[in-house]
């Protein structure tokens, strides 16, 4: 369900750091983009049943015009209510997503905070943007689909 925003977010933070590959200046401050999030729709996935969901909050992308270090961050505080067969429970995904250049020219990202669904954690999850390789995972695997799905159940 979240895992739609955050896999958007995370592949346009991706594209972004990919796109800071080449050489450039340290520069200033960063460019700064806020997207707001006001969306409806029906989740067919998580649950065994349609599950609508409405979701409001906010994206921060921040790129950086830099060789080394951060390159990008998104902030996210996205809170939605899952509604079925008369229920209704709340989901919060907040935290960020950054993409650095290590200094041997490696991308990393960190996904930080709490993520609700697939895979679910609150931490920090580090992978190797080049190779896929996980290098840090969290420490609190937390993955609520199951407990959504047996609050709205009929």
């Amino acid at each position: 369900m979240l895992g739609r925003w955050r896999t958007v977010a995370l592949s346009l933070v991706t594209l972004v750091g990919l796109a800071c590959l080449a050489p450039t200046a340290s520069g200033g401050a960063p460019t700064r983009e806020r997207i707001e999030v006001d969306e409806s729709f029906v989740d067919t996935e998580v649950c065994e049943f349609p599950v609508m969901v409405h979701s409001v909050g906010h994206v921060i992308i921040r790129e950086y015009d830099r060789a080394k270090g951060v390159v990008s961050l998104q902030t996210l505080n996205i809170r939605s209510v899952a509604t079925a067969n008369g229920k209704s429970a709340k989901v919060h995904d907040v935290g960020s997503d950054q993409i650095r250049v290590a200094p041997d020219g490696t991308l990393i990202l960190s996904i930080r905070g709490q993520v609700p669904f697939d895979p679910g954690f609150n931490g920090v999850l580090k992978i190797n943007l080049e190779t896929g390789e996980v290098l840090h995972e969290p420490t609190a695997l937390k993955d609520r689909a199951a407990a959504l799905c047996a609050a709205l159940a009929p």
